[in-house]
């Protein structure tokens, strides 16, 4: 018997469950179609949000709450200027069409609604409203924002604002992207003195933006805008997804190297002359010699450690992180001055039933020092014709019946001294 109450139970909590829905649903289309109503019924020109993409901004919230029947909706509107292909585009890419700088023919006003504290969206309508005067010349400009990735893909639904706190009226758009990753903001005030501050993010992703120039850094490699009438000032940003580095030091016989400072830095930079990188940090290893560090930006990074000789990185300094990668990253300290090091080797990959030349770059390299090539399956190459030159070893490889995978790099001085980079070389097929 309570088997069968469970279920009639649980039978009756789903039908519960949606009959609940089917009367948020109700009422959400109920709440889209009202609040569109009454946008049309306003005067064209003061049809835009607090912060999206139309300027001079209007009344209307960009999201609200509203309380219907028992039940709290969160209540989005999307407001935005459209370019209709009919007498051309900005990119002047219609066929036997001008291009046309006027990239605001008509509003295209999109209502969500959903409930509080739910994803899903319960209701969606869509309404394209015209003004009644034909487009003419302004006094004004256009900024066209457009946000790639570190492939150069665009990004969609990217968050981006447009800021200028010294124009009259004061600018502040925030908007999200579109498929093509871009965003035309027209009708904005003009400015010759560069104060308009673009930036560009993503749940999940690194943040770009341009950067003022000022007494103190005036060289900025991004700087802010400036707006120019009757012309498009175009910017590109570019963001990607977060990765992260967990970080293990080592001494010599691989014991962790506990409370040690290093400093880690990026190689992309906001401002020259002076330089100040865009990352750029000291950070302690643990107990157990292990840093963990997140939301790292896809980047090449440089790892040094104070009154300590790095004898190898694996993988080769600079770090090359890319977007969305969890790196593992192993440096271990010379034991002295006189130590061996590995800097970095060239090339790190080769090609199976073929001989490559390998160059590898370090110090304390003897002129009779020996080379090889040993996989996890204890597999040796053995390098030949090694030469040394001003802490370069040079050796041949051949990798006829090579196995395909990562090969660490061992190499031994005749006093029996050696150093052994981590996975340095790759042979592929």
């Amino acid at each position: 018997m309570s088997v069968v109450a469970t279920a009639v139970f649980s039978g009756y909590m789903a039908t519960a469950k949606v009959i609940k829905l089917a009367k948020a649903k109700i009422t959400a289309v109920s709440l889209v179609n009202e609040k569109m109503e009454e946008i049309r019924n306003m005067p064209y020109d003061l049809v835009a949000t607090e912060h999206g993409t139309i300027v001079p901004a209007g009344t209307l919230k960009d999201s609200e709450e509203f309380l219907r029947d028992g039940v709290t909706f969160i209540l989005t509107r999307d407001i935005r200027y459209v370019d209709d292909n009919y007498d051309g585009n900005l990119s002047g890419t219609v066929v036997g069409r001008p291009t046309d700088l006027y990239t605001y023919d008509y509003k295209k006003v999109e209502i969500t609604a959903k409930v509080l504290g739910k994803k899903g969206i319960l209701a969606t309508i869509t309404s394209n409203l015209g003004g009644k005067a034909a487009e003419t010349p302004s006094n004004t400009g256009i900024v066209k924002l457009c946000v790639v990735d570190s492939n150069s893909l665009p990004v969609d639904q990217a968050n981006v604002r447009i800021f200028n706190p010294t124009s009259d009226p004061v600018v502040d758009v925030q908007a999200t992207t579109g498929i093509d990753g871009c965003i035309f903001v027209p009708n904005l005030p003009p400015d010759s003195h560069g104060t308009y501050h673009l930036e560009a993010t993503k749940s999940g992703h690194s943040t770009d933006m341009t950067y003022p120039r000022t007494a103190q850094n005036p060289n900025s490699l991004q700087p802010d805008l400036n707006v120019i009438v009757q012309q498009v000032t175009s910017q590109t940003l570019v963001i990607d997804t977060l990765g992260s580095m967990a970080i293990d030091v080592v001494d010599s016989a691989d014991a962790p190297v506990a409370n040690s400072e290093l400093h880690i830095e990026g190689t992309k930079q906001k401002w020259f002359n002076p330089i100040t990188l865009k990352y750029s940090a000291d950070l302690m290893t643990d107990a157990n010699g292990h840093i963990d560090i997140s939301n790292m930006e896809f980047d090449d990074y440089t790892i040094t450690m104070q009154g300590k000789i790095i004898a190898t990185t694996s993988p080769y300094q600079p770090i090359g992180l890319k977007a969305g990668i969890s790196l593992n990253v192993k440096i271990k300290i010379a034991a002295n001055n006189s130590s061996l090091t590995i800097k970095s080797a060239d090339p790190i990959v080769g090609l199976a039933n073929t001989t490559v030349s390998l160059d590898v770059m370090g110090t304390n390299i003897d002129s009779s020092a020996t080379i090889r090539l040993i996989n996890s399956a204890n597999q040796e190459i053995v390098g030949t014709g090694v030469s040394v030159s001003k802490g370069i070893l040079t050796a041949d490889f051949i990798l006829g019946n090579a196995t395909v995978g990562n090969y660490d790099i061992v190499i031994q001085n005749p006093d029996g001294s050696s150093i052994r980079q981590l996975n340095g070389f790759e042979v592929t097929k």
